[in-house]
């Protein structure tokens, strides 16, 4: 369910999707199976837009909440659906099955580690991105 609303904040503040990601993180265990198994999606969703409001403040959550309404047909998603789609489609293209898998530049990065830090991410980053 994290990942429609990891989504949105990727469209509406894409400069502070780490820090949402973070915020995540901290607040996994509210989302687990049993503190979320009385909560319907649209409720799931609701707290999660609502975990990016001290990261993106009060105008990017509503935009974050809107892009998660369902406006289309009954089974027809939200704003992201096909992004989360084309990201599944991506994902099993290369075979990953597993977290973490990154792909930088479209191709799977086997050295990266769940163990890492920020400081071996800053080394990875900094070792591909030249811009």
């Amino acid at each position: 369910m994290a990942l429609q609303p990891s989504l949105t904040v990727l469209r509406a503040a894409p400069e502070k999707t780490l820090e949402y990601f973070q915020v995540l993180f901290e607040n996994q265990e509210k989302f687990f199976d049993i503190p979320a198994s009385s909560l319907t999606p649209k409720q799931i969703r609701e707290q999660l837009a609502d975990l990016a409001q001290p990261v993106i403040g009060d105008a990017k959550v509503e935009q974050v909440k809107d892009l998660l309404t369902h406006k289309t047909t009954p089974n027809g998603g939200t704003a992201v659906t096909d992004d989360l789609k084309y990201n599944i489609k991506v994902s099993r293209h290369n075979s990953i099955h597993v977290s973490p898998t990154v792909l930088f530049d479209g191709l799977i990065a086997a050295d990266v580690s769940s163990s890492w830090q920020e400081a071996e991410w800053t080394k990875f980053f900094d070792s591909r991105v030249t811009a």
